[in-house]
């Protein structure tokens, strides 16, 4: 996997998915961070494959700081 941000979506079943967001560092060696969290799915709260990957990776950049702030504080 290359550096930066991979969201996966995978149905668990007729009402939830699960989004898998993996955050890289770098391009090999180094560590990841990697958040796994079940959603509704689209057919019980319709949006589109972008709004998903949109809120994905908000969630994951607020995660992110908050992770980083715990580290430096």
């Amino acid at each position: 996997m290359n550096k930066g941000l991979n969201i996966i979506f995978q149905a668990l079943d007729a009402d939830h998915v699960l989004a898998r967001i993996v955050w890289r560092e770098q391009d090999s060696g180094g560590g990841s961070l990697t958040l796994e969290i079940p959603v509704r799915s689209a057919a019980s709260a319709p949006k589109s494959n972008a709004e998903l990957q949109a809120d994905a990776r908000a969630l994951a950049v607020r995660f992110a700081r908050a992770f980083a702030d715990t580290i430096e504080g």
